[in-house]
């Protein structure tokens, strides 16, 4: 089975690759610890995105990262498909965006609270958050960019204009022409009799 799963994970496209990887580190980064340090009664505490002020925002993010690994191997494994082909690039643009908009919100939130609390650090998983989705964007951006291109080479492509292969004509390779013979040599003509 995970030699399986190895081959259709190898099957996909380069950015499909690296689209559902930084999907799956931006979900791994909302379980990292997002905030530390002493709180108000000298307990030391730390957060992840599940936890404090953020925990709205961090599920939210975990869902859409969630949503836009679902639409990808879903199909895959025999599922069904969530989304139709023309509507697939989209909308995981769309959910990109929207979780790294809400992965900054979530970070100016806890920016504003180390401001009020000064024993309180903001710390490296809700950056690997944020460069998972912001990677997550750009390539969903990329694949977005791909489909459009194609439905617009798709709206000028005309059948009759390309002959089918099967009906191709062979081409007959034939050797050159041998080179021209060379020129003779040239008339001695007088100019005064």
């Amino acid at each position: 089975m995970p030699a399986r799963i190895i081959r259709v994970l190898q099957a996909l496209e380069l950015e499909e690759q690296i689209l559902n990887g930084a999907a799956l580190v931006g979900l791994v980064g909302v379980f990292l610890p997002w905030i530390n340090g002493e709180w108000l009664g000298g307990e030391r505490v730390t957060y992840s995105g599940f936890g404090f002020y953020t925990s709205f925002l961090g599920t939210a993010v975990s869902l859409l990262q969630v949503f836009i690994l679902l639409v990808t191997f879903l199909p895959l494994f025999g599922g069904p498909v969530l989304l139709r082909k023309r509507y697939r690039e989209t909308v995981r643009m769309m959910c990109a965006l929207l979780s790294t908009v809400l992965v900054l919100a979530a970070l100016s939130v806890l920016m504003n609270v180390t401001f009020e609390f000064s024993r309180m650090e903001v710390v490296w998983g809700i950056y690997v958050a944020l460069v998972g989705n912001f990677v997550a964007l750009l390539y969903s951006f990329l694949r977005w960019q791909e489909q459009r291109k194609s439905q617009v080479l798709e709206l000028f492509h005309h059948p009759e204009d390309q002959t089918p292969l099967h009906e191709e004509k062979d081409v007959i390779i034939t050797p050159p022409s041998p080179p021209p013979p060379p020129a003779p040599d040239p008339e001695e003509h007088r100019l005064y009799p």
